[in-house]
């Protein structure tokens, strides 16, 4: 059949999609090539002139034409399926665009043929808008005068013009504030610089990350202090700052120490420097923050020692703590405020009052430094409760060296009228002052530990107990005496006590028959023991002069006795010592009469005896022209 039509029924070729990988690709062509290494321009033109020239080998020309083959498809795939969505695309935009038209023309011939318009409206567009709805009229077009075009453009430039002003007008005010800011930001930022420039630590504030604070406080401090140890450095509208201390700020407080007299302030420590106060700027304002918060921890750190010394006879009562001074006298220690009139009401010697609130201040700088020191040290093992917090040690060294200077100056002051007594009745005896309980000069020079500075030696050893010492020459030479003065209030003791040692020299004498070393813990019964010792030198010196007389058979007899050949009868002679006087008393014989001479330490008083002759005499000259020759 000629006219019959063969028609192929292949199948279109279908695209191997792993072949088609990049993967697959370069594994075939690592099969082919080898390694990329080796596959080079000049390779590839080799081998692109073999092909021209019909050398190239059977198998690299179908792999060539496979794979164009495959590029070919897979590119018409591509530009046909995209050349229909296009086509789609266009058509639908076209009926949207057709059917929009068709509804806006049938919708405005409505109003005058309903009939056949509402064969052309879409279901959409009457169901949702009445027939007639919309409506068209031809209407003439306004008349605008020449003057009316030219008053409108004159109106629209007035607006651009006052729109222009106003913009300018604008810029120039900003121009003028952001100088003003840059000044104020330049005041700002100078002044924080010279806080930094003094050594303030500078940091952001922990709940306000965009404000800057300066930190006044002490890093070792109780917690409570620390933390109120931030400010912030806010700008006021100068451009200065102001420091911001927050809400539990307490004002500008200072510590005071004032002496008390039968419960009246006769002296007060003096509050600071006027330069330090009348100074605005920000710099004092910090130093004078710092200081009211150390002077408020220091004042609640005594509240808290002084609940320990109720033994020494602190007290506190209303704020203020109490200290025992001198007989009348009591230290009372106060926070009051800088602005208070009474702070300087008092015209009296401050040099006792200043001097305990500046070594006050100094004891608690020095527990900073000891617990920066616990803290560089390696931290014992945790335990389930949590240490108690120390108690510092501030009232204490100020107790004990007030309490240790009273007691040495009292002895002080009993051996010198003992000295004048004595020097008025020509005996011998003198005594070397109490030495002071610090050396200065070998703290300065020497140190137990080579990495301690010398004011934490010089303070460790104004912390540590006192101990003074004098010597006294008793009349009865060579004999001396030796009084060591230890003042602590640590346990047992908790007060000043006195060591009395005796360096008698040979023969043995009565002296040599007393304990060698006594401990003594009141100053009352040291001056019964000073005064017990020098009678007993007394009647030593007198027996050595005089060898007819006989001492004492008890140690706490001061009489002296003698048995005359004659008459057989005994004379007796008593020496009496006090801290103010001294007294020889003798009895003649079977009379049974007393006869006495006294020496004072008065010099308006010296030598009277009985009779009132108003001799002024020496023991010696009177014991052996009365007493050896009655």
């Amino acid at each position: 059949m000629p006219d019959q039509l063969f028609l192929s029924l292949q199948a279109f070729p279908t695209v191997d999609k792993e072949k088609e990988s990049l993967k697959y690709l370069i594994s075939r062509i690592n099969q082919q090539k080898g390694s990329f290494r080796n596959v080079t321009e000049q390779s590839l033109e080799e081998e692109i002139r073999a092909e021209e020239a019909g050398k190239s080998d059977t198998d690299n020309q179908d792999v060539i034409e496979l794979v164009e083959e495959l590029e070919d498809v897979k590119t018409t795939q591509e530009e046909v399926s995209k050349a229909r969505e296009d086509i789609i695309k266009q058509i639908g935009q076209a009926y949207n665009e057709s059917a929009q038209a068709l509804d806006f023309v049938s919708l405005l011939l409505s109003k005058h043929a309903p009939a056949a318009a509402q064969t052309t409206l879409s279901p959409f567009l009457q169901q949702t808008l009445p027939l007639g709805s919309l409506g068209g009229e031809v209407v003439q077009a306004s008349q605008v005068s020449e003057l009316e075009k030219y008053n409108q453009e004159m109106v629209s430039i007035g607006w651009r013009m006052q729109s222009l002003n106003g913009a300018a007008d604008s810029l120039l005010k900003s121009a003028a504030r952001l100088e003003e800011e840059m000044s104020r930001e330049t005041t700002y930022w100078d002044q924080v610089l010279a806080v930094k420039e003094k050594g303030w630590s500078l940091s952001r504030l922990p709940r306000e990350k965009h404000t800057l604070g300066v930190r006044y406080g002490f890093a070792e401090a109780y917690d409570d202090f620390r933390d109120r140890g931030l400010g912030a450095l806010r700008r006021d509208a100068d451009g200065n700052i102001s420091l911001d201390r927050g809400l539990r700020s307490s004002g500008e407080r200072t510590l005071r120490v004032r002496i008390l007299q039968q419960g009246k302030p006769i002296v007060s420590s003096r509050k600071g420097s006027k330069d330090t106060l009348e100074d605005d700027s920000v710099t004092k304002e910090i130093l004078k923050a710092r200081n009211s918060i150390f002077d408020e921890e220091l004042h609640h750190e005594l509240h808290r020692e002084a609940r320990n010394l109720v033994n020494q006879g602190v007290r506190c009562i209303c704020g203020s703590v109490l200290l025992p001074y001198e007989n009348d006298k009591q230290l009372a220690i106060d926070l009051v405020s800088l602005d208070d009139e009474d702070l300087e009401a008092f015209a009296g010697d401050s040099t006792i009052a200043d001097a305990i609130a500046l070594s006050l201040r100094i004891l608690l700088s020095h527990a900073h430094r000891q617990n920066l020191h616990r803290r560089s040290q390696v931290p014992p093992p945790l335990r389930e409760t949590k240490p108690a917090r120390p108690v510092y040690a501030l009232l204490k060294p100020v107790i004990e060296h007030l309490q240790h200077q009273s007691q040495t100056a009292s002895l002080q002051h009993l051996l010198k009228n003992i000295q004048k007594t004595l020097s008025a009745a020509d005996l011998p005896f003198s005594f070397n002052p109490p030495t002071s309980p610090h050396n200065f000069a070998a703290i300065a020079t020497t140190s137990d530990n080579p990495n301690k500075s010398v004011v934490e030696t010089l303070l460790q050893s104004l912390t540590s107990p006192l101990h003074s010492a004098t010597t006294l020459h008793l009349p009865a030479t060579p004999t001396t005496a030796t009084i060591d003065i230890h003042t602590t209030l640590l346990p047992p003791h908790h007060s000043t006590t006195y060591t009395f040692t005796i360096h008698a020299s040979p023969p043995p004498t009565t002296l040599s028959a007393l304990p060698t070393t006594t401990h003594l813990t009141a100053l009352s019964a040291l001056t019964e023991h000073i005064l017990h010792i020098l009678t007993l030198s007394i009647l030593q010196h007198t027996v050595s002069i005089f060898p007819t007389w006989h001492p004492p058979s008890t140690l706490h007899s001061s009489t002296l006795s003698r048995t005359k050949e004659k008459s057989q009868s005994a004379d007796k002679a008593s020496i009496i010592l006090t801290g103010e006087n001294l007294s020889l008393k003798w009895w003649r014989g079977a009379s049974g009469e007393w006869r006495a001479v006294t020496w004072y330490a008065d010099d308006e008083r010296q030598g009277t005896d009985d009779d009132g002759d108003g001799e002024k005499r020496g023991f010696d000259e009177v014991f052996r022209e009365e007493v050896e020759g009655s």
